[in-house]
């Protein structure tokens, strides 16, 4: 499987002549959709787009992903929806906010219920969504796209693919708020410093922060068919005292 960011949209259209009519006249002409094309003509931008029947379980889905912050009203506009929109664009969010937000502006205004971030398993509201894909905040457009996740050995992030970066893992019994603290700070400053790094050197939030010393792995959690799995990898971070760092590429 390529990788790939595919976004989820069930909506009300109770067929493809629906979609399709809804895309032309809603928008003027300024949009259409066949062959499995969503295009922007006049804009000369198309995205691929694939229009699906319902999915019985969807309400649970975005239930799950919603990680209980989407309105009981919007879940259940989301259980009564009639078909589904899937949209692929290329994982790079940065250089495609424009693109995501053009096209799915077009799924909103023709009835699009909520998204969905079928490459990490986040879903939002519109008005989070498009608040977060607008934003100027590096770290409104890194929660848009990535969610921290606990198993049994580590904590873990999904979903920094979407930037073409590797993802990364603390180990557990770290308690749950320096741990979310470290990787979303870590993370983020993957997307902005763009920092050159290699296994063995060290990263800490400050001074007098705790030192972890950074080994990338394959992605241990996903299979090569699974849109979760992050073909760069994951930085797997081990905390170190301070005597033992010598390097000289600690944050």
């Amino acid at each position: 499987m390529n990788p790939e960011m595919m976004i989820c949209i069930p909506g009300p259209w109770k067929d493809r002549t629906e979609f399709i009519q809804r895309v032309v006249v809603q928008t003027y002409g300024e949009f259409m959709f066949a062959g499995g094309i969503l295009a922007n003509p006049k804009g000369n931008d198309h995205v691929a787009a694939e229009f699906c029947e319902p999915y019985q379980d969807m309400r649970r889905a975005f239930e799950i992903a919603g990680q209980g912050k989407l309105p009981a009203d919007v879940l259940s506009q989301i259980a009564t929806h009639k078909s589904v929109v899937y949209m692929r664009f290329p994982l790079e969010v940065l250089r495609q906010r424009d693109r995501l937000l053009k096209f799915t502006s077009l799924l909103r205004k023709i009835g699009g219920f909520a998204v969905k971030i079928e490459s990490t398993g986040v879903a939002h509201t519109w008005e989070v969504w498009l608040n977060l894909i607008a934003s100027e905040n590096p770290f409104d457009q890194y929660r848009g796209f990535v969610v921290l996740i606990a198993d049994e050995n580590h904590f873990y992030s999904c979903g920094m693919h979407n930037f073409g970066l590797p993802d990364c893992q603390v180990s557990r019994p770290l308690p749950v708020g320096e741990a979310a603290d470290t990787m979303n700070r870590f993370n983020v400053f993957q997307i902005v410093e763009k920092p050159t790094l290699a296994s063995g050197h060290t990263f800490s939030l400050t001074a007098e922060s705790p030192c972890y010393r950074l080994s990338l792995i394959d992605d241990p959690r996903h299979g090569e068919d699974v849109l979760f799995r992050n073909p760069n990898g994951l930085w797997d971070m081990k905390r170190v005292e301070p005597s033992a760092v010598t390097d000289s590429a600690k944050r």
